[in-house]
């Protein structure tokens, strides 16, 4: 047998797959939206507990900080101001 002719038939043997997995898959395409939906559920229920959890704790302490911003500003203020400079500077050096 020639390269060609090998070639062609090797082509026509994967097409031939390809398509029976295609078919294979379209047949049981349910039974497997069932099995990965359940196997998989219990994944996206922790990691939902986990979103909400997470929500509600940036919830609270962004609620802390505004109370305690509020209540003393000008501490945050100089922090804010003493970590500008020091990140200015560090940026301004590296330039040299």
């Amino acid at each position: 047998m020639t390269p060609e002719i090998q070639t062609k038939t090797s082509n026509a043997k994967i097409s031939e797959a390809l398509e029976l997995l295609n078919e294979a898959a379209i047949e049981k395409k349910d039974e497997l939206t069932h099995l990965m939906s359940n196997r998989y559920a219990h994944i996206r229920e922790a990691m939902t507990t986990t979103i909400t959890q997470g929500k509600e704790k940036a919830l609270e302490i962004a609620s802390d900080v505004d109370k305690r911003v509020h209540k003393d500003p000008w501490i945050y203020i100089g922090g804010a101001a003493a970590a500008s400079l020091l990140i200015g500077y560090l940026m301004g050096s590296r330039r040299k």
